[in-house]
Order: structure tokens, then sequence, then C-alpha cells
């Protein structure tokens, strides 16, 4: 828990540093994160909510690198930033269903990318098509396995 929590600081400055392009804004950021006593006191603590923001926070700043690159479309930075958003999806909703509500800000980010590609004239409908099904893939399917996955571990030593 305390190594999740450590980490946040890093996936603060990186989200911060991505979205503002602003060197000052996100060093503020993660010294503000370095100096919450509330951070602090949540992940000295054997408690599930470190591990929640850990996956929460890596989808934010997955999701934000992924957009990053969508000049390049099905580059493999691409394909891998799509697919740890989906991973940290899955992290999110196996610690508890709160990271429904990273779920849902993927979810409605994905949709307007969608639709803006959808009204992209120069783009053809099959070019459109593989970016649906990338993200079918990578945001839905893969958490989605993951997911379940976790849980087949679980029931499986659960007896044990």
């Amino acid at each position: 828990c305390a190594f999740l929590g450590s980490c946040l600081v890093p996936f603060a400055y990186l989200t911060v540093l991505e979205l503002s392009k602003s060197l000052p804004a996100a060093l503020l950021t993660a010294f503000i994160l370095i100096f919450d006593t509330g951070c602090i006191t949540l992940s000295q603590y054997i408690l599930l909510d470190p591990i929640l923001m850990f996956f929460l926070m890596g989808a934010v700043l997955s999701m934000v690198k992924c957009n990053s690159c969508a000049d390049r479309p099905f580059s493999a930075s691409w394909w891998l930033w799509l697919s740890l958003t989906g991973v940290n999806l899955a992290g999110a909703m196996g610690v508890k269903f709160v990271g429904l509500f990273v779920v849902l800000l993927v979810g409605l980010n994905t949709i307007y990318d969608l639709w803006d590609l959808l009204g992209n004239l120069n783009l053809s409908l099959v070019m459109f098509g593989k970016h649906f099904l990338a993200r079918v893939l990578c945001l839905i399917l893969l958490p989605l396995t993951l997911y379940m996955a976790m849980f087949a571990v679980h029931f499986a030593v659960l007896n044990k």
C-alpha cells in the first residue's frame, strides 16, 4: 500500500504535465500531493484506498497519454497506452466498485473521440471501424477478461 501510494505523486505529475504542458503546474501538483496528510495517512495503513487511487490515477494517466498519441493511431505507443488504460480500468473495478466512475470517465472520453473521428470526412468508414474495434478490444474485452480472471483465481484459492 505504501509503494502504490507513493506512485500517486509521479502519476499526478505526469498527468498534469501532459494536460497543461506546464512544468510549474506539474511540480505544484506533485508537491501538494507529497505533503497531503490524508494521502500520507491512507498510504501507511493496509487499506484498499491507496490501491484504488493507484489504479484510478493510472487509468487517467493512461487515457491522457493515449489521447496525446491520437495523431499517431495504431502506433506501438498508442496501443501501449490504450491497453494500459484497460488494465488500469480492470484494476480499479477489481478493488472497489467506486472504480466505476473512472470507467465512466474513460467511456465518455472514448465516445467523444469516436464521435470526433466519425465526423472526420478524411477518415474512411473502414478506418473508423478499426478505431472502434481497437477501443472495444482494449477498453471493454481486456478489462472484462482481467476482471473475470482475478475472480477466477480468487475462487480457485478461496477454499484453501
